[in-house]
């Protein structure tokens, strides 16, 4: 190299004895060198120091402390299979000393304490099908059929049950097409089923405390039989006319000892449902109940399912569902061969029943409507005659001596839990030689299903007996069939209506086509009930908060048109009754009023100067004594009543005009309350229900006022509660009420008119809710 050095390794010699040079001076020098000592020993000191602090904090220290920062979790897990393995047995020797008395360390190496040992996930989630399906519920009661409606329509927490509202596509006029010439099917089994047990004698008794006089009689042969279903309209006991609750359908089950106990289901509304159950509760209570026969009071509404069927297919396409029959020489099932030929279910009388028992609908599933098998044979055509003539008295009844039916809620039950699974009928689709074949029930493994057909319609809307309607709208739309089946049978009877072609449809469709009919639903249209002033209150603030949403200057201005309650009907102030119930929303006229206007006149007045159309509506008082006091005209006899008071305005004018007690004396009559202290009261918070169809041209919107011909504000008889076009008759129709005040002033203007023509029904004006003329309506009066 340039240095002249060598590049080879030196000999071992040599580099001994450099080695030994140290040693040698060391030991000559006879004396300790203390940093070559401390160089020499650097190891075993550090290694010391590493376990001296170890030791000290092995104690406040865990184990996953002690991985590298980008190795730590924030929460740590208590899974030391998480944590590399030199610090599992630290880990697992840790988790052990600090582990509660309650908690043990499982050989897996978590930490366990019974149930809470999975993942809070995992201990959360459902362990069955059925458990996710109740726990999703919410403390909302669910239909059977409520996953199916929840992806094809908008739901709807209703009476504490989830409702379909309305399907996601359009189907306001497919609906009324389904209604009038096809078939149109809801689920109802929210509506509620009271059950009161005991001797006949003693049940009727107890529903007449509640039931208006004049209706429908409980104790007739053919309701005792079963064979017919009584419509009822109920009030609180003791209070008729006033305190209406609602309609109801009454049923008996079949009984051929007379002597035995006796079934009646009550079928009532949700809206109305508890006040019935609490009237019932009380007056079995009362202290002189308690000498007659016990009654029991039940609600089995979670032990039947029910679907509505209207519409003029409605009668072959049920006879198609319910063909698979397992005594097709019983009664019911004769008769519901018969009457599937019939064009409509009007022809039918409204309220027969009928008792079947099927087979498991799975197992003809899926089911086509053909046209040919409504078709009758030439033998079948004077059975037809004799049927529509003479109702068979055991078509109520399945004919065997101790099948009970639907009625049996325990066998029901039972047969319900040994049905068998889905995959077992497709296992034995599978196996048949022909693909597609229809499934042939097998005693041994299959169940029946016993069913309720009964025929509704007007009668069931109005709570009463209805002799006349109006047959040119009211003809299929409005009959049809109730279908009652026990609990857990719902979604198989669902899919076989569905797939045999019934349009299914939600509440808003079901109002709409008893709208088209021109009847009265409930609770939408029964004023002077809690239901009506729950429904119409819930209305009344939706509307408002939209309109309260939209700016002062885009929205409408109603005190500039003279409405003074745009978002409801304000019945109480019509009939003079102070206050407003709770449901309502409390807007002043102040409210109504746009921004500007308000400044302008609070900048003209004095300070001391008080407007009363600025002051606040009087104080919320007690919806239930409030509505109490009204009157609401309901019955076919009362509206005949009331029809031919206004009838009185085509004979020629009286000499003497009568005052208004005088002209409604024979209204007190037909309702035998002419010897009631509060006889003159009655009359003058009577409401009727009418309905409004436009002269002309026009469309008549809800809560408009109905006025007479001077259309003022003065001149309010009444107010719409339900309005807009109807297709079936091509023109505008609203269905509203007016006050018994109000027909007499339209009576007596009407007798007044020289020019009146005898045979012209009464006509009033519809204000509207904007700056535009009112419209002219002909007022019939409703039952």
């Amino acid at each position: 190299m340039a240095d002249g050095s060598s590049g080879k390794r030196k000999a071992p010699e040599e580099a001994g004895a450099e080695a030994a040079a140290p040693q040698y001076v060391l030991g000559r020098a006879r004396s300790v060198d203390v940093v070559g000592f401390v160089e020499a020993r650097a190891f075993e000191i550090n290694a010391l120091q590493r376990s001296l602090e170890d030791a000290r904090a092995s104690g406040s220290v865990r184990a996953f402390q002690t991985l590298p920062r980008h190795l730590r979790r924030r929460a740590a897990s208590h899974n030391v299979k998480r944590m590399p393995a030199r610090l599992r047995e630290r880990a697992m020797a840790e988790m052990a000393k600090s582990a509660q008395s309650s908690k043990a360390l499982a050989e897996t190496g978590r930490l366990t304490n019974g149930a809470a040992g999975a993942s809070r996930y995992k201990r959360r989630r459902a362990r069955t099908v059925r458990e996710e399906y109740e726990l999703r519920q919410g403390g909302k009661r669910w239909l059977e059929t409520h996953v199916w409606h929840a992806k094809r329509m908008r739901m709807a927490e209703r009476w504490g049950a989830m409702v379909a509202e309305t399907p996601n596509e359009r189907s306001h006029r497919a609906a009324y097409r389904a209604a009038k010439d096809r078939t149109h099917v809801q689920d109802v089994s929210f509506y509620r089923t009271l059950e009161l047990a005991g001797p006949a004698p003693a049940v009727a008794a107890l529903v007449r405390r509640l039931a208006a006089p004049g209706g429908a009689a409980l104790d007739s042969r053919p309701c005792l039989a079963g064979a017919r279903a009584a419509p009822l309209t109920l009030h609180r006991a003791g209070r008729f006319p006033l305190a209406a609750l609602g309609p109801a359908l009454a049923l008996w089950q079949p009984q051929p000892d007379a002597s035995a106990p006796r079934r009646l289901w009550l079928r009532v509304h949700p809206a109305h449902a508890d006040a019935v159950r609490a009237e019932l509760a009380a007056v079995l209570a009362e202290p002189g109940v308690e000498a007659t026969p016990t009654v029991r009071l039940a609600d089995v509404s979670t032990d039947v399912v029910s679907f509505e069927l209207l519409g003029a297919q409605s009668t072959p396409m049920l006879a198609t569902v319910l063909a698979h029959v397992t005594d097709p020489a019983a009664a019911g099932a004769a008769a519901l061969r018969l009457v599937r030929a019939v064009p409509s279910p009007a022809v039918l009388s409204e309220g027969v029943v009928l008792a079947l028992r099927i087979h498991d609908p799975r197992l003809r599933f899926p089911y086509r409507l053909d046209p040919a098998d409504a078709a009758l044979r030439a033998d079948e055509q004077p059975r037809l005659q004799e049927l529509l003539m003479r109702w068979p008295a055991g078509a109520a009844d399945l004919g065997a001596p101790h099948d009970q039916g639907i009625w049996d809620r325990a066998a029901c039950a039972r047969d319900a839990a040994r049905r068998p699974a889905e995959h077992e009928l497709n296992e034995r689709r599978q196996r048949q030689l022909v693909p597609g074949t229809r499934l042939e029930p097998d005693p041994a493994a299959d169940v029946t299903v016993p069913v309720l057909l009964v025929r509704t319609g007007p009668e069931a809307l109005l709570g009463a007996r209805v002799a006349q309607t109006d047959r040119r709208c009211v003809d299929a739309m409005a009959h049809g069939w109730t279908l009652l089946a026990p609990r857990g049978w719902g979604m198989a009877l669902w899919m076989a209506l569905n797939f045999a072609g019934a349009r299914p449809q939600g509440l808003s469709e079901r109002h709409h086509i008893g709208f088209e009919a021109g009847l009265p639903t409930f609770p939408a249209n029964w004023p002077g009930t809690a239901a009506y002033d729950q429904w119409a209150g819930a209305a009344a603030t939706a509307a408002y908060q939209k309109w309260a949403r939209r700016p002062p200057g885009k929205r409408a201005n109603y005190l500039a048109c003279g409405i003074q309650s745009p978002f409801f009907p304000p019945f109480h102030a019509l009939l003079g009754i102070s206050g407003l119930p709770e449901p309502y929303p409390a807007v002043t006229p102040d409210g109504l009023e746009c921004r500007l206007r308000r400044i302008k006149k609070i900048a003209s007045k004095s300070p001391d100067a008080v407007d009363p159309d600025t002051m606040d509506l009087d104080a919320p008082t007690d919806p239930a004594a409030a509505t109490a006091a009204i009157w609401l005209l309901a019955g076919d006899s009362l509206a005949a009543a009331a029809e031919a008071l206004l009838a009185a305005a085509h004979d020629a004018p009286p000499a003497q005009p009568p005052s208004f007690h005088e002209w409604a004396a024979p209204l007190l009559a037909a309702a035998g309350c002419v010897a009631r202290p509060d006889a003159p009261s009655l009359l003058d918070r009577c409401l009727v229900r009418v309905r409004l169809a436009c002269a002309g041209r026009g469309v008549l919107e809800s809560n408009a006022p109905i006025c007479l011909h001077s259309a003022g504000p003065a001149d309010d008889i009444g107010y719409v509660m339900t309005g807009s076009f109807s297709l079936a008759r091509g023109s505008g129709m609203a269905i509203g009420a007016c006050s018994l005040h109000g027909l007499f002033r339209l009576w007596a203007a009407a007798a007044g008119r020289a020019a009146h023509r005898a045979g012209r029904a009464p006509r009033v004006l519809v204000r509207r809710l904007c700056d535009a003329p009112p419209v002219a309506a002909v007022l019939t009066v409703l039952p």
